[in-house]
């Protein structure tokens, strides 16, 4: 799980140096209470690994809700264009439930409209 303090985006540290530093590990055994609260649960009906294709025809891989991979090699620019069509899950063809509830979650807003929610929820600036 990546921490970061209320107003950072996780955009501003791409390489992942900023966890090595103290206060960004959770130790769930050490004694000392938190609690997390689910704000946002952006891309509910895809998972790790899945493949797409978005509206203009453009295949997608989804490694998480900031990191799609474009399979043309084209920069990603903005994310995938809305609705998305699952076509792989776990490498091999999706069932009609999974490729449905793809559809039906991407039906409106866009990849663009879910960073600005995530970023009003957690304050974070946007950054290039």
């Amino acid at each position: 799980m990546t921490v970061l303090r209320r107003g950072l985006s996780y955009r501003e540290f791409p390489d992942d140096s900023h966890l090595d530093g103290p206060g960004y590990t959770i130790h769930p055994g050490d004694g000392i209470p938190f609690t997390f609260e689910l704000l946002m649960r952006p891309y509910a009906s895809l998972q790790v690994g899945d493949e797409v294709a978005d509206i203009v025809g453009r295949a997608w891989r989804f490694d998480g809700p900031w990191h799609w991979t474009a399979f043309d090699g084209k920069p990603a620019g903005a994310g995938p264009a809305w609705p998305l069509a699952l076509l792989t899950r776990a490498g091999t063809p999706c069932s009609v439930e999974e490729a449905e509830a793809v559809a039906a979650s991407t039906a409106s807003s866009s990849h663009e409209e879910t960073v600005r929610d995530w970023m009003a929820l957690t304050e974070a600036s946007p950054t290039p």
